[in-house]
């Protein structure tokens, strides 16, 4: 596990577009991109093509409900390489979405809009009821590229959390869009329990920064 971390990571790091190469190791993180507890997982595509485009990845999973109610969900994620940054400088004082943001999240809208009223892509993914094919979010991006701009760098990280709230409360929320780094997929593949264990000191290990706003800070 600690070898797949270090590949990631280098894929991450990387200088060129490794948003091909990152997607492969999304199967080593399938509970991350569903909300629900997982019984099984069913399905997963890449590039699903409809006709408004190819849909990076769908995955779908019997999942048991609050309520003891046992159904299958799809999730559909649209990907952006970890060298995409999300926001970048509109005003001295204020950030804009990025176009590589800006085009996830307009592939994202239209590929869930015509899966979901698609009865044959309802069937491939085991779905039942077209409520149940969900929007998952979007990938992209690092903590090291939240911010193209030339910025003070406490000021660029607070521009981006208020850049990050205002389109979450006007818009994410709204429709449950979720919005990570390529970071938060390589935590997760590091942190998960495997047989009862979990791994030791990341940092110096595959040296992973900690999770702290303080870190976040330095490295943006």
């Amino acid at each position: 596990m600690i070898e797949l971390c270090k590949t990631l990571r280098s894929f991450i790091d990387d200088k060129q577009n490794r948003e091909n190469e990152c997607r492969n190791f999304l199967q080593y993180a399938k509970h991350l991109l569903m909300r629900e507890t997982v019984i099984k997982f069913e399905y997963v595509e890449t590039e699903y093509r409809v006709n408004c485009g190819d849909s990076d990845y769908i995955i779908s999973g019997k999942v048991r409900l609050s309520d003891g109610v046992e159904c299958v969900y799809a999730y559909i994620w649209e990907l952006k390489a970890p060298q995409c940054y999300l926001f970048e400088k509109d005003t001295e004082n204020r950030l804009r979405p990025t176009k590589e943001l800006i085009a996830a999240e307009n592939q994202l809208l239209n590929y869930h809009f015509e899966i979901k009223g698609n009865d044959s892509s309802k069937r491939k993914f085991g779905i039942t009821h077209p409520d149940h094919i969900r929007i998952g979010g979007i990938i992209i991006g690092t903590r090291k590229t939240l911010v193209r701009g030339n910025f003070e760098i406490n000021k660029k990280y607070k521009l981006y959390q208020m850049a990050s709230h205002i389109r979450k409360q006007y818009f994410y929320n709204h429709l449950d869009i979720r919005l990570m780094t390529w970071d938060s997929i390589l935590d997760h593949i590091y942190y998960q329990p495997i047989k009862g264990i979990r791994y030791g000191n990341i940092e110096r290990l595959i040296h992973i920064p900690e999770l702290t706003e303080k870190m976040e800070i330095r490295e943006l």
